[in-house]
């Protein structure tokens, strides 16, 4: 097991927006989330999972560190080392910030592929290489954001993101982004860069992709 990544151990959502965004993906999907089967890859207080479960969902979740969800059934597990046996297929997988952690990232879309339930979908979220920040940063000769974030392996755009879900036999059918330069998190202001991150996902801080089989 890849212990560096204790880093993650209580792990908090540090920013809402693209558990937000996820949120609303789902429930243009399925207006009643209620029994739905949920799996979340990488869990978070405040994450979908955990959302979804005070509204009648049935969640699991899968971590690399022992988690304790209210409501969410939890199989500790280093997803690098591949998927354990899950005896269910899911309506909703959603992995959020995970797969640019995960070594073999086709492999990964695979195993979620296969657990997807007919009319089910996959949603990601990654770190954006071109982020407008990253564009400024790498101008003028710095290393871009989240490329010194604990043991990231990949760096995703739209074009590589979606090729590599493509090549695995997904279609993606949404995608958006977090927010241009900051959010509101940072500034009463940031709303309207989180809005523009629906505008110009190519300029976003974090990609949101919604793909099905």
């Amino acid at each position: 097991m890849d212990t560096r990544q204790d880093v993650f151990s209580d792990f908090e959502v540090p920013d809402p927006i693209r558990i937000d965004k996820a949120m609303r993906f789902i429930r243009e999907r399925f207006p009643s989330v209620k029994g739905l089967n949920i799996l979340e890859c990488g869990l978070a207080r405040g994450g979908v999972a955990d959302r979804l479960s005070k509204e009648g969902a049935v969640c699991q979740g899968i971590d690399i560190n022992p988690r304790q969800l209210e409501g969410v059934s939890v199989i500790q597990r280093d997803l690098n080392e591949g998927f354990p046996k899950l005896d269910k297929k899911f309506d909703v997988i959603f992995a959020g910030e995970v797969m640019e952690h995960i070594y073999d990232d086709a492999k990964f879309v695979q195993n979620c592929k296969a657990l997807l339930a007919p009319g089910g979908i996959l949603i990601l979220t990654v770190p954006h290489l071109f982020f407008s920040v990253n564009r400024l940063r790498m101008l003028f000769g710095m290393m871009p954001l989240f490329a010194y974030a604990p043991y990231h392996y990949h760096f995703y755009s739209i074009k590589t993101l979606s090729g590599l879900l493509e090549g695995q036999g997904l279609r993606v059918k949404d995608l958006t982004s977090s927010h241009v330069l900051f959010s509101k998190r940072r500034h009463p202001i940031g709303k309207v860069f989180e809005v523009l991150g629906d505008v110009m996902p190519s300029m976003g801080a974090h990609l949101i992709v919604v793909c099905s089989e």
